[in-house]
């Protein structure tokens, strides 16, 4: 039981250190594309924070990228949004973060 139970533990640290924000999405980019057989959990963990970090480094380029091509007012708004958007996404990731030390988290 000990054992099981910290096999259990282990696979939860590393589904979380795929979850966390911006360093995770490199781990889970590097898992994906290693040869090892990975179960359908790892897989789906992993493509779930390449998508969101993917998507928040397009969002976060692009909103840096218009808010330094316009004037002041719109680019406050444009930097304002940015924030919003990396803080929906750190929180985002704690929410599956702790959702999995929880396990209510699918398991297939």
């Amino acid at each position: 039981m000990n054992n099981n139970y910290q096999e259990n533990n282990l696979s939860k640290l590393q589904l979380s250190l795929y979850l966390m924000p911006i360093l995770g999405t490199i781990l889970a980019l590097v898992n994906l594309l290693s040869k090892k057989e990975m179960n359908y959990q790892n897989k789906k963990i992993s493509r779930l924070s390449l998508q969101m970090g993917l998507s928040w480094l397009i969002l976060y380029s692009s909103l840096w990228l218009g808010s330094s091509v316009t004037n002041d007012l719109f680019s406050f708004r444009l930097l304002y949004l940015n924030g919003m958007i990396t803080t929906g996404y750190f929180l985002i990731c704690l929410f599956f973060i702790l959702r999995i030390w929880n396990n209510k988290l699918a398991k297939k």
